[in-house]
């Protein structure tokens, strides 16, 4: 494995939620925070990849309609230029040019988009798939069937381990599961800003770093405090920087552009 890199790394914002701390984090405040919803899309010479593809469009729109009482509940602020396709002409690509899309997990906050890339390879950690289709009791309510149902004939590649997407370093899916049977977060190797890690909902807000607490809704709350310590270690060492994908402050401080 060599230590290419990835040309450019973007950030698009999206919806806005309202949650409080001790719903992101167990032992958490009830502090309510206002927690962004970011997609990443990163050019490579292999090809756009993308990260995460956010809230469906319908949300915009009508969330009372499409996600049911959890946009009241976490008072879901999106305008439809938010969608994730219209952000990625926005910053002068094609969304038909996507090849890639890595899926951290398939929670509504985060694979809302997926059927605006019907030509994409998509990459997901084997057990996500069939846990998003017929979910425990409790985490129902966080996966939305409509935002999978368009995609099953896609072309699905599921890994079983940490994953060099492409073959040289520059982009590796690390399994980071617990929150979902297969959360994982995404390695960039970039030239001028460094190697960079997107957590994903491995960890949702910085103060888990500390705590290595995951939230109540998690799949495997063992499995998720251990997901955090790899990542805390991995920040510790030296080996990157995480970017935290909700924590207002890593939205607030990271640089939106970074190569």
């Amino acid at each position: 494995m060599t230590n290419a890199t990835a040309d450019k790394l973007i950030a698009l914002p999206g919806a806005m939620l309202s949650m409080r701390e001790a719903d992101l984090m167990l032992g958490g405040s009830d502090k309510v925070l206002e927690i962004p919803v970011p997609s990443f899309l990163i050019e490579h010479r292999n090809g756009l990849v993308l990260f995460d593809t956010g809230c469906n469009p319908r949300v915009a729109v009508e969330p009372e309609a499409y996600w049911g009482p959890l946009a009241k509940l976490l008072n879901v602020r999106m305008s439809p230029e938010m969608a994730v396709d219209r952000q990625i002409r926005a910053h002068g690509y094609d969304p038909a040019d996507v090849k890639f899309v890595v899926v951290s997990h398939l929670h509504l906050d985060h694979a809302g988009g997926l059927a605006l890339f019907p030509h994409a390879k998509f990459f997901v950690v084997k057990g996500e798939l069939p846990y998003a289709y017929w979910p425990d009791r409790h985490a129902q309510p966080a996966f939305i069937l409509e935002d999978l149902l368009p995609t099953r004939r896609f072309d699905w590649n599921e890994v079983t381990e940490d994953t060099d997407l492409m073959g040289d370093g520059s982009l590796q899916m690390l399994k980071t599961a617990g929150h979902t049977p297969g959360e994982c977060s995404l390695f960039v190797r970039l030239k001028q800003d460094g190697p960079i890690v997107l957590t994903g909902d491995t960890i949702h807000i910085r103060a888990q770093l500390e705590t290595l607490k995951g939230m109540a809704i998690d799949y495997d709350l063992e499995q998720a405090g251990e997901s955090i310590r790899r990542l805390r270690r991995i920040q510790d060492l030296g080996e990157a920087r995480l970017w935290v994908s909700h924590d207002p402050d890593d939205w607030a401080n990271y640089p939106h552009l970074m190569k």
